[in-house]
């Protein structure tokens, strides 16, 4: 395995950049987009929920069969409309196709195209997790190629962006047929396409093998990054493991438990080598509470950076989508994978722990008193 740098040198390294200036990096987010509704939990009149785990046995026991959700805020949301934001905050040039008609999306900072109404998210909000409950875009089902082409034609090449970040795969299942559209036709396509499918965790398993068949083709053709959370990637695995299908395969017979991922008992370095080994993909991506990881084309490197220490959460969902829009802008500018990695770990752990996605300026403050790992 390579040599690595140690993390608090990354750290520093990141500090340093953050502090030259806006990063030379172009960056288009796509295509969901959702009102997010912030919603405190009562049973009965001012009964307030506090506890996940209470709400869940109560409504799994019948002691409630109703509960009402107090709205406390709305704002905008999506993967999308997330990543971009973040990405803006952290000085990118950023292009935004996403699914954004209703009052509640204010204008954004940056060029945006519009497929249609996007999603109501309600945020059931307890002291110790976030329960999302979600109403689909109306359109989301049914977009597609179609639909991106005309928003190409309607903005300067979107798609030709030093990163293209494709998210939520779980919620248009179109997604696959587009990717494999676009590795066809060869179109203007970005320096990488960096891709979060969403909570993928018990999808079906063709469905996400039929994704990495579409996201290997797309790899001739441009460097294909899946960056996912633990979970999502120990589901992958169970269901790529042997590696993904060639045209001249039968269909394949799924391994025991495949939708189960706590029976995985490998460690986060080998499911990552495993699932890109599988799919031949430019790099493979965890991100979660503890640290980063990304697998590369060297099958012996794996790169991980521990996360920083900081104080308890005030949020508990939307660290992963500004993970994904700090990993976007240091592969975007050229830094190194380490670098990129540190600066996904430090927009994430600002947003949890500040409750606003943090600009340049903030996260350089916030390395300076956070603690190294």
């Amino acid at each position: 395995m390579n040599c690595r740098p140690e993390s608090r040198s990354v750290y520093a390294d990141l500090r340093r950049r953050l502090r030259e200036g806006p990063p030379d990096v172009s960056i288009t987010a796509l295509p969901d987009g959702s009102i997010d509704v912030r919603c405190r939990v009562e049973f009965g009149a001012g009964g307030v929920v506090r506890s996940r785990e209470r709400f869940g046995e109560a409504i799994a026991s019948g002691a409630h069969k109703s509960a009402r959700l107090i709205p406390t805020a709305r704002e905008p949301g999506g993967q999308a409309v997330n990543l971009a934001l973040g990405a803006h905050a952290l000085g990118a040039d950023v292009r935004l196709l996403g699914h954004l008609d209703a009052e509640g999306m204010s204008p954004f900072p940056f060029p945006a195209h519009s497929f249609g109404a996007p999603a109501t998210v309600h945020l059931l909000e307890f002291t110790d997790e976030t329960v999302m409950l979600a109403e689909e875009a109306p359109g989301l089902r049914s977009w597609g190629y179609a639909e991106l082409s005309a928003a190409v034609a309607a903005m300067d090449r979107p798609l030709a962006a030093d990163v293209v970040c494709w998210g939520n795969w779980v919620s248009a299942p179109r997604t696959t047929a587009t990717l494999r559209t676009l590795a066809d036709r060869r179109d203007s396509l970005p320096g990488t396409l960096l891709v979060d499918p969403g909570d993928l965790v018990d999808s079906d398993p063709d469905a996400i093998r039929d994704l990495f068949d579409a996201l290997t083709a797309l790899e001739s053709v441009v460097d294909v990054v899946f960056n996912a959370n633990r979970r999502e990637i120990r589901a992958c695995v169970a269901v790529l493991d042997p590696p993904v299908r060639t045209p001249d395969d039968g269909k394949r017979e799924d391994p025991p438990d495949s939708r189960s991922v706590e029976i995985a008992s490998a460690d986060d370095g080998t499911q990552l080598r495993s699932l890109r080994a599988a799919t031949g993909l430019s790099g493979v991506v965890m991100h979660a509470a503890d640290r980063a990881m990304m697998a590369t084309t060297d099958r012996e490197s794996i790169v991980s950076v521990p996360n920083l220490e900081t104080g308890p959460p005030v949020r508990w969902t939307g660290g992963g989508d500004r993970f994904g829009a700090g990993l976007a802008v240091g592969m975007g500018a050229g830094w190194p994978v380490e670098t990129a990695l540190a600066c996904g770990n430090a927009a994430a752990s600002y947003y949890l722990t500040h409750d606003r996605t943090g600009e340049a300026d903030d996260l350089a403050a916030f390395l300076a008193n956070a603690t190294p790992p």
